[in-house]
């Protein structure tokens, strides 16, 4: 990949021998947000700030992602679309930073200035030079904005100090004359710059013009006084009164400071497998502050590496540490301080600050009896030294403290199992487990590469291992110490025998349960019960709420424990106020919670928690759907239950919990507990729609009803009944759809249960639209529709018209079906149903495409992206993009197209609808076809066909027969396309799509016709 991008004067994107100034000035913008964090994420409110400052357009994620796609395609040009990479709430740019100028300068820059502190000026000032070149005018040249203004400032900044520093290097070796005309536009260019004037005052010295010299002063000197109020400051004057007494000009030059001989004490350690992004940051920050002469020496550069047991802390910072030796010619000591070494006891400070000192040559004669004097003497040694300290296995902050020296030049980094905070100047660093590439790459470098060959099964150990870096290099030593052994045979070990932990050990380093025991017996007694009580937690992740009801604990007691265990790297927060424990110290937490607590104690944990399930999930759902046909609350508990403030709070609280709140519902089914197992089922009903999971959640409202129908509750028996015709039509399953309708609707009946009568006939309508039997849909939707005209329920009457309006359009009756849109749109509008609001806007968008109107069909859905996109429904987002796409014109916007229709077509794929699906690849074959791409037009209307087909959909059935019919014509398929189109036709027919079959007849017509006669 050939791709570097410029932002040292005008943005430009090069790559495959092309310069590409980019189009409008917030593309420019776009592209430079990214590249200036290249390989660091930017989240989507940034970006937002950065383009449109405090005031962003209406809908400003709309306009957004028309700029990322836009960006998106200018890589695409350059064969680099793969680095531009979507992540939870924001972008990143996935390149290099060196492919980046801006990234490239400061790099030079570092390492020029590591060169000219050795005193290898000639190296430095080529990379100086080369540096240079870098620059084209002024930075984001013609970008406005506040974000660019101020990026503006920073790289003057960083090119100031650049040319300053090889200033100095050329006034070391003499070339006073050729640096007075530099120097002196610099001077002009930066009026009160006490830097640049020493260097030019300098110049001019050096070279026999006292005058010029001395005229320098005066000039900065008034223009302090004028400008400033201010005097120069002490090193000018310093250097003014040295001119005057006209001492040799060698004595004025900067020169770096010789080095000495130094300690070396790090042990030796494996290969770094992985982490490059880990050791680069490490070692890149170092370096930038040991390059940076202005930098604050009243704190100690401190860098921190944290993380659980195992996670490979001590590896990454020897590694670094061996990197940085050159910046640091002082030393680079290493200190374990066995704060979790098995079968050792831990060093105190006094040790410490002992070993610390001895290592720098002071021998054990002369240290300090009292920690006073060794922490005296330890910061004395210090403070002039630029040395690398690591101190490996720090306890805590208060340990860390101790042992710091003072202010320094000196880089101190620090391991630690502990969240460090609290001290001045501190860079930390948090290590996950290695991505699986990474894991399997360390897995063969200690097991060797003959043994491991099955690629497979050595994925499989790693992730067994949970990629922890510990896990993995004890399991490979196991493998490599017995030669009979096979990837296999230790495979079967892992996964059928005694459990992982017992599995990953060696003989010489123990195991990996030994080391997160001394991590829990390290706990107080109460973070020990939380700790082993998260054994059983019921989903991957939990929040505070969830561990109150878990273990019978306050909610501030149990949100303090789950603090204390989060900085002692025992459990992890993937997203915020959410927690989670790795892999392997689950399993560890549910041995412990199996041999240490009894199973009555256990039982009553499991059954608080899914009460509390219940409850919270009950609370979200009223919250979130607070319109859906449902029975009166029955909680069994009054626990605190998150405080959401709105609909995508609760939301986002049941996306979080889904997989525990599945599996308390399996839970409670399956250990005597069917009444709170259908009472989960009804409360997630909705919700499990509407994210995608119908294809799970329909066995729980089979059961649900089935649980009803015994228990004689026949209300609760047509709801469940209903939740379950609701997720069968979800996941394709229009019969078993129907029987359960069909069921709900003869009990509602039965029972005069007018409110679920109609529900149930509001869903049997949809469920023949989706057939598409849409003569039958208008049938139920207008009993509906009449049922609810009875109660005057301004929401459900719009809740009708929608559904009537989007029945009318595929009808063709287009007037009709305007008519009751309009409605529903003041409907849900005088409700404030912005959901429904936007789903409308949606259909409405379709009916106007069909009838030319595609300016306001965009706006529409432009409107309904921003509505949807706040609310974060994947499904209903998928559903607009499509219809986005389909306003648009190919070939022009193909590429934009089919990137929509790509996107959306993953989430219908993933959530398993192939309705949608089906949809999907009929408007991609549409917009290939309209390219000329007709045999890729083809390809997606025969995909199509066959999803249409597999869920009975008989409307998407007749269109992608039609599409395909129109396709093959183009490739000279006459005798398939009179086939497809005269079946097209048939089916079309049947369903009253009248519209469809006629444009079907008149297209086989003009195909027959195009034949000929036909000899017999």
């Amino acid at each position: 990949m050939d791709l570097r991008i410029r932002v040292l004067g005008s943005v430009e994107l090069h790559g495959n021998q092309q310069i590409d100034p980019l189009g409008s000035t917030k593309e420019r913008l776009a592209l430079s947000c990214l590249a200036l964090d290249a390989g660091r994420p930017v989240s989507t409110d940034s970006l937002i700030h950065r383009l449109w400052d405090d005031t962003p357009p209406a809908r400003p994620l709309a306009n957004l992602y028309t700029y990322i796609a836009r960006v998106r395609r200018r890589l695409r040009s350059v064969d680099a679309e793969s680095c531009l990479v979507q992540r939870a709430h924001g972008y990143l740019l996935d390149i290099d930073p060196d492919r980046v100028d801006s990234h490239r300068f400061q790099q030079l820059l570092t390492q020029a200035r590591s060169l000219s502190d050795r005193g290898a000026d000639q190296q430095a000032r080529r990379l100086l030079v080369e540096a240079e070149t870098l620059w084209r005018g002024e930075p984001l040249a013609g970008l406005p904005g506040l974000w660019a203004e101020s990026v503006r400032g920073i790289l003057a900044e960083r090119h100031l100090s650049a040319q300053l520093m090889h200033a100095d290097i050329r006034l070391r070796e003499g070339h006073f004359v050729d640096l007075v005309p530099d120097l002196t536009a610099l001077a002009e260019e930066h009026r009160t710059n006490e830097a640049i004037a020493a260097r030019l005052m300098t110049a001019a010295y050096g070279c026999g013009r006292l005058a010029d010299a001395l005229r320098v002063y005066d000039t900065i000197r008034h223009r302090l006084a004028e400008e400033l109020g201010a005097d120069p400051g002490e090193a000018l004057t310093r250097l003014h009164h040295l001119i005057l007494n006209g001492v040799p000009v060698e004595s004025l030059l900067n020169r770096p400071e010789p080095t000495v001989p130094s300690p070396r004490t790090l042990p030796s350690h494996a290969e770094l497998v992985g982490r490059e992004a880990e050791l680069t940051a490490i070692v890149r920050h170092a370096a930038e502050v040991s390059a940076d002469p202005s930098g604050p020496r009243h704190i100690i550069a401190l860098q921190t590496v944290s993380g659980m047991a195992g996670v490979g802390k001590s590896i990454i910072a020897l590694h670094a540490a061996e990197q940085l030796a050159p910046l640091y010619p002082d030393g680079v000591v290493h200190l374990d301080l066995r704060t979790h070494a098995p079968g050792q006891q831990p060093l105190t400070v006094a040790s410490a600050l002992a070993s610390l000192i001895r290592a720098f040559g002071v021998p054990g004669s002369a240290l300090p009896g009292d920690p006073d004097g060794l922490t005296t003497l330890w910061r004395g040694l210090l403070d002039q030294r630029r040395a690398v300290v690591i101190l490996d296995d720090v306890r805590d902050a208060a340990q860390l403290r101790s042992l710091l020296p003072g202010p320094s030049p000196s880089l101190v980094l620090v391991t630690s199992r502990r969240r460090l905070t609290g001290l001045p100047g501190l860079r930390s660093v948090e290590l996950d487990v290695l991505p699986a590439a990474d894991a399997l790459a360390l897995f063969r470098s200690v097991a060797g590469h003959e043994r491991t060959r099955q690629t497979n099964e050595v994925a499989d150990i790693v992730r067994l291992a949970g990629f922890l870096p510990l896990g993995v290099e004890l399991l490979a030593g196991r493998l490599a110490s017995r030669p009979t052994w096979t990837t296999s045979h230790l495979l079967r070990r892992l996964t059928q025998g005694q459990g992982r932990l017992r599995e990953i050990r060696d003989g010489s380093r123990g195991s990996i349960a030994a080391a997160f025991d001394v991590s829990f017996r390290a706990l107080e007694s109460e973070e020990q019960k939380v700790f082993r009580f998260l054994g059983l937690r019921f989903g991957p992740t939990v929040d505070a709420y969830a561990v109150a009801a878990l273990t019978d604990l306050p909610l501030d007691f149990a949100e303090n424990i789950l603090e204390s265990l989060l900085e002692a790297h025992l459990v992890q927060e993937p997203s915020a106020e959410r927690y989670t424990l790795h892999d392997l110290l689950g399993e560890y937490a549910r041995a412990l919670v199996m041999s240490e607590e009894s199973d009555a104690a256990r039982e009553e944990a499991l059954l608080r928690l899914a009460e509390f399930n219940l409850q919270a999930a009950d609370f979200a759902d009223r919250l979130a759907y607070p319109r859906r046909l449902r029975t009166d609350r029955a909680l069994l508990t009054d626990r605190r239950t998150p405080p959401w403030t709105d609909t995508a709070a609760a939301r986002d609280w049941l996306a979080a919990e889904r997989i525990g709140l599945m599996a308390a519902e399996r839970h409670c089914r399956s250990t005597g507990h069917p009444r709170l197992a259908a009472l989960l089922a009804s409360a997630l009903a909705a919700f499990l729609d509407d994210d995608g999971h119908s294809t799970e959640s329909w066995r729980m409202h089979a059961a649900a009803a089935e649980h009803w129908r015994a228990t004689a509750d026949r209300r609760r028996e047509i709801h469940a009944l209903v939740d379950l015709g609701n997720a069968l039509t979800c996941c394709g399953r229009y019969d078993d759809a129907r029987t359960a309708y069909t069921r709900a609707l003869a009990g509602a009946e039965d029972s005069t249960d007018t409110e679920s009568s109609a529900e149930t006939l509001h869903q049997l309508g949809i469920l023949y639209w989706q057939l598409g039997e849409f003569p039958q849909a208008l049938s139920y939707q207008s009993r509906t529709l009449a049922l609810h005209t009875t109660t005057g329920d301004p929401w459900q009457l719009a809740r009708c018209r929608s559904n009537l309006g989007i029945t009318h359009l595929y009808l063709g009756h287009f007037p009709e079906s305007e008519e009751n849109f309009e409605a529903a749109l003041a409907g849900f509008r005088a409700s404030g149903d912005l959901r429904r609001y936007a789903r409308t806007l949606i259909n409405l968008s379709e009916l106007h495409v069909r009838t030319g109107r595609t300016h306001t069909a965009r706006e529409f859905l432009n409107e309904a992206l921003t509505i949807l996109g706040e609310m974060k429904i994947p499904t209903e987002i998928a559903a607009t993009q499509v219809n986005l796409a389909n306003t648009m014109e190919s070939p022009r916007d193909l590429v934009e197209m089919l990137d929509l229709y790509q996107d959306s077509l993953s989430i219908f794929r993933r959530i398993g609808d192939r309705k949608n699906a089906s949809e999907t690849l009929h408007a991609m074959g549409i917009a290939y076809h309209s390219a000329g791409r007709f045999t890729e037009a083809a390809d997606r209307h025969r995909r199509a066909l066959e999803l249409a087909r597999s869920v009975g959909a008989a409307h998407e059935t007749a269109q992608a027969l039609h599409a395909l019919a129109l396709a093959e014509q183009r490739l000279g398929q006459e005798e398939a396309a009179i086939e497809h189109l005269t079946e097209a036709i048939e089916l079309a027919e049947r369903t009253g799509a009248g519209h469809e079959a006629a444009e079907a007849r008149q297209n086989l017509a003009g195909l027959r016709k195009a034949q000929g006669p036909v000899n017999s």
